[in-house]
């Protein structure tokens, strides 16, 4: 028998997890070995007979398997990058359902024409799954989720607000507090506008992409927008200064250099604070 390849080593050690949340809210929490080792674990929530996210495809037989003998109307995904739509192709055919995305046009955009490696090995590929156009609200089974446009980490990006709960289930808009590295095609003023529209409709809690769970995320989501807001403004009065990006980003960002220059080597560039410097120097208003 020959020995295992790295990445099938590396992608051994696939986990699931189901909690019973409040509101009558399931959340289903996804990881391997490799996304464990980057605190990278991936969350999708069946809200009654409505599924948001899907996970990831490396781990598809989990999610079939996790939501067996559940009824689906539909299944709503918060954006399309394929840790979040991975095994939505599976799950729409397993159930008969569809599948509905915040603009279907952009699904194949943002890295998913052609996957870089780190992708590949973490998430794997999605597939074809043929979204509709998200509708503004959806209703099934006595429950309904509202639509919230969220762009900025993705041109798909939709939180849903589950009328029943007051949860909140927002995808990847927020990971963690404060001005982070992000992808190459994100806008960060984008993101501002999305956490204070979120912050707005003030939750009684906050249900994120990667599993955490956060009650009155109101103050908190107002306070991530405020610092990307300050670090966007630090970031283009030094560019007006004249100085280059990279020093910029060591001015704005002084901790963490070497994990940074770490992710963005082994990202090949799509993911760094540098990319954040960039973006608001970009798309700057």
């Amino acid at each position: 028998m020959s020995l295992p390849t790295l990445a099938e080593r590396a992608l051994s050690g696939l986990a699931c997890k189901l909690d019973e949340l409040a509101g009558g809210i399931t959340r289903v929490r996804l990881s391997s070995r490799t996304t464990r080792l980057n605190h990278m674990q991936v969350a999708l929530y069946r809200v009654g007979e409505l599924l948001v996210d899907t996970g990831f495809a490396r781990a598809r037989a989990l999610s079939l398997r996790a939501l067996e003998g559940q009824r689906l109307a539909a299944i709503l995904l918060t954006h399309h990058h394929e840790d979040h739509s991975g095994a939505a192709a599976a799950l729409a055919a397993r159930h008969a359902c569809p599948v509905y995305l915040r603009r279907p046009e952009v699904r194949r955009t943002e890295g998913l024409d052609a996957i870089k490696p780190y992708r590949r090995l973490w998430w794997g590929e999605p597939g074809e799954y043929g979204p509709l156009p998200m509708p503004e609200r959806i209703d099934a089974g006595g429950r309904a989720l509202r639509a919230v446009p969220i762009p900025g980490h993705s041109a798909s990006h939709t939180a849903f607000l589950d009328e029943l709960s007051g949860a909140v289930l927002v995808g990847d808009l927020y990971i963690s507090g404060g001005a982070t590295a992000v992808m190459s095609h994100e806008d960060p003023y984008e993101s501002i506008a999305s956490l204070r529209r979120v912050a707005d409709l003030e939750p009684a809690r906050m249900l994120t992409g990667h599993g955490l769970s956060m009650e009155r995320p109101a103050a908190a989501l107002r306070e991530k927008a405020a610092r990307i807001e300050a670090a966007a403004g630090e970031i283009l009065r030094l560019h007006r200064a004249g100085l280059p990006e990279r020093e910029i980003c060591r001015r704005v960002f002084p901790g963490g250099r070497a994990k940074d220059r770490f992710l963005e080597l082994l990202t090949q560039g799509e993911f760094s604070r540098l990319n954040l410097v960039r973006a608001c120097i970009r798309r700057a208003p």
